[in-house]
């Protein structure tokens, strides 16, 4: 009986210490991760701007429409009466940054743009912009292309013959 009970209470603290090596530690230390990748920031450039071509008011105005497409097509309405030359079309924008990557295109707001007289306080306002792809996905190469067409409110012959130019922003993000 002896014989076994030195091993056993030899086992037993062999047991015990080996317990409380694996017991909570209260502070434990842990080596964590942290990952980023750094791509390409998006730029954008106006490669054609948006053109309502060259028109007459007609007795109550109306409207000038540019498709927000490759074409740029323009309708009319009201006593809106359309004259050669001007050279109407939808504004193009190419889009670049990382491949394969959606983009947020935002415009301005509806009624928010005039075009003003070159040399008179006179306006016409950009009743509404449309775009031809509001999200678009950058393709392998990272690039994109979108149009954006407008309706330009044309008042009575009231207001200034002449040009009239303004600018807007359109704003690019990715998603």
């Amino acid at each position: 009986m002896k014989k076994l009970t030195l091993p056993l209470i030899f086992s037993l603290l062999f047991i015990g210490f080996s317990l409380s090596t694996y017991a909570f530690d209260p502070d434990p230390v842990v080596t964590a991760t942290a990952t980023a990748e750094l791509v390409e920031a998006l730029a954008a450039e106006e490669v054609a701007q948006l053109n309502f071509g060259r028109f007459t008011a007609g007795a109550s105005g109306g409207t000038v429409v540019i498709a927000n497409t490759a074409a740029g097509t323009m309708n009319i309405t009201g006593t809106v009466s359309t004259i050669g030359g001007g050279s109407p079309s939808s504004a193009s924008f190419n889009i670049s940054g990382h491949a394969n990557q959606e983009v947020t295109v935002t415009l301005p707001a509806d009624g928010a743009v005039n075009l003003t007289h070159a040399t008179t306080t006179d306006v016409m306002n950009v009743a509404t912009f449309s775009v031809s792809d509001a999200s678009p996905l950058l393709n392998a190469s990272g690039e994109a292309t979108i149009f954006v067409g407008g309706t330009l409110t044309v008042p009575n012959t009231s207001i200034a013959r002449g040009v009239y130019t303004g600018t807007y922003n359109v704003t690019f993000a990715y998603q």
